[in-house]
């Protein structure tokens, strides 16, 4: 398996106790986060931890492997849309920032994403990864579960069947793979499941290397999710090893503490 950025070993043991979110706010410093991994995050999220951790919120995000949507520091510069159509008029109208490079396409089952690309996730990813290609930048895709839910989607949940099985069978995770050179999985309304967590990534991820052995794959995590710091340290072990990095959300602001004191834990070891 040929895997970019990343340099991983299994640890013998992972004992971390986070015993609140008031942590020392002292981070050893590296060059780079754990395991050299790829972190994604949007500039008010950067923001509201380094308003917590100033070299934390610079050891995961400053980084050139890092992504930075809305730009910051040495990460690379990225936008997102929710809405591939509006993308192709934003490339074509030429109003992307020119200090952009890698570009995401975040459909979901919600009112952003055009019915029409919902119901056909797979061919908007392929005009999405196309138009990118064409006009110079790295390609993020992170295709939400929730999509097989839709209720105009050509590939929706059997009877019986979870909705993290049906976005598996419907192949959703690798066809993103295929036309990308990121991809998320959304499984961060787990993290409170480990076991659950820890399925839809595995599995999802053994699907997008299937598709891409070059892919990069990350794994989302949130504080919406998140009521401690301990929740996303449990989350960050379980698939450690397994994905080449994490999307961290702070939504709304939404407990920026606990998202900087959950990556001065695991960057303190």
């Amino acid at each position: 398996m040929k895997r970019r950025w990343v340099r991983w070993a299994a640890p013998s043991a992972f004992v971390l106790v986070v015993a609140a979110v008031t942590l020392p706010l002292t981070v050893r410093t590296d060059p780079s986060p754990p395991d050299a991994q790829v972190w994604i995050a949007t500039l008010g999220t950067i923001r509201s931890i380094r308003d917590h951790n100033e070299d934390v919120a610079a050891q995961f995000f400053d980084q050139e492997t890092s992504y930075a949507l809305g730009g910051w520091g040495g990460a690379v510069a990225a936008q997102s849309w929710a809405s591939e159509a509006q993308f192709e008029i934003d490339v074509v109208d030429g109003v992307i920032p020119d200090r952009v490079r890698a570009v995401m396409y975040d459909p979901e089952a919600w009112a952003q994403t055009p019915a029409v690309e919902q119901r056909d996730p797979i061919a908007a990813f392929e005009a999405f990864a196309s138009t990118a290609r064409r006009a110079g930048y790295q390609v993020i895709i992170t295709p939400h579960p929730n999509l097989v839910t839709s209720p105009d989607a050509r590939c929706q949940p059997r009877e019986d069947e979870t909705v993290e099985d049906a976005f598996l069978r419907c192949g959703i995770t690798g066809a993103a793979a295929r036309v990308a050179d990121v991809v998320e999985i959304q499984a961060q309304y787990l993290e409170t499941d480990l076991d659950a967590y820890a399925d839809l990534v595995d599995r999802a991820a053994g699907q997008a290397r299937a598709a891409n052995p070059d892919i990069v794959v990350i794994a989302g995590l949130s504080t919406r999710f998140a009521a401690t710091p301990r929740t996303l340290v449990d989350a960050w072990t379980a698939v450690r090893g397994i994905v080449d990095g994490h999307y961290m959300g702070v939504p709304e602001r939404i407990r920026p503490d606990v998202a900087a004191a959950f990556l001065q834990a695991i960057a303190s070891g």
